[in-house]
């Protein structure tokens, strides 16, 4: 297989409805670019990132350890033959604290710590900058349900996405917006798939305190409209995928976030509802049970659709 052959398993970022995965594979590009350092080492885990540095650091005092190493009497007190010594000796002189039992004596040695310093300057500069920017990333504490769920009665169908904030402060701006993936044949017998955005009752919020129930009201001529009639048979064979993102302003960070989910068919619950997670203790005193934002429950038959705005509005 070509070197730029890259695969990945990975859903849209932040969240996903449950453990399948979706696929994604790109020929022609590869997930870690060494042209851009700056990308790989801001996405990399933190376990990575660091095991990366470590590799790197190590690499450095070895290099320098071995031209240390190539020309012994011109460090002193370095023992002839020491890989180890040098290797040591490289370390203290990278990190500028030069113990005194060992200096360079030669012009060479002087040259090669002037060098390595000056590396170990810009190596602190440049890991201070990427361990700053890794912690002041700014991060959605969003939290999404781990399946949609469609609602059928009263001769209406709704599909439905709950998210909550995870934040002990309400977000301002959300906006959300669903989208699913819509596969298409033309005569010519050629498929092609796209993206479709469905229309929300309510695709935004200027204030996100608690929980929030993205709803698309399933027509006719929704993309979506075979879940009007559905069975979970033909829902799971359907391949339906439908994903969702918001965006809100946190204010402690004065800063945008995003968060995203996908749903598969196996992540969609047909007839069902969100149970209650919000409970009002007064006027001015609402407790949100983010443990429950997932939990579901069958639909009665007989129990009236809620409003859109009362689904939305927590």
């Amino acid at each position: 297989m070509r070197n730029d052959r890259a695969k990945t398993l990975r859903r849209l970022p932040h969240h996903t409805g449950s453990a399948s995965a979706f696929k994604i594979e790109k020929v022609g590009v590869t997930e870690f670019d060494l042209r851009d350092p700056y990308h790989l080492a801001l996405t990399l885990t933190w376990p990575q990132f660091f095991l990366g540095l470590l590799l790197v650091y190590l690499a450095i005092n070895l290099v320098f350890g071995l031209l240390y190493f190539a020309a012994p009497g011109t460090v002193t007190n370095l023992e002839p033959g020491s890989l180890l010594g040098a290797f040591f000796f490289s370390i203290e002189t990278l990190a500028t604290v030069g113990y005194g039992n060992m200096a360079p004596v030669t012009m060479y040695s002087h040259v090669v710590s002037a060098v390595e310093i000056f590396v170990g300057m810009l190596l602190t500069a440049t890991m201070t900058g990427l361990v700053f920017v890794r912690f002041s990333k700014p991060r959605a504490k969003i939290i999404f349900a781990d399946k949609a769920v469609v609602r059928r009665s009263d001769g209406r169908t709704r599909l439905m996405v709950r998210i909550g904030n995870g934040r002990m402060y309400p977000l301002h701006d959300a906006t959300a917006r669903l989208t699913t993936l819509v596969s298409e044949v033309e005569p010519s017998g050629q498929r092609f798939r796209y993206l479709v955005d469905l229309k929300l009752l309510r695709d935004d919020m200027s204030s996100f305190p608690l929980t929030w129930t993205v709803i698309h009201e399933v027509t006719e001529d929704s993309p979506l409209a075979l879940l009007r009639t559905a069975d979970p048979q033909t829902l799971a064979a359907s391949g339906l995928r439908v994903m969702l993102s918001v965006t809100a302003r946190d204010p402690s960070l004065s800063a945008q976030v995003y968060a995203s989910a996908t749903f598969a068919a196996q992540d969609i619950a047909l007839d069902m509802r969100y149970a209650d997670a919000v409970t009002t203790l007064s006027e001015e005193h609402a407790l949100a049970d983010m443990r429950r934002l997932g939990v579901v429950e069958p639909e009665l038959a007989h129990e009236p659709q809620a409003s859109a705005t009362a689904a939305s509005d927590h």
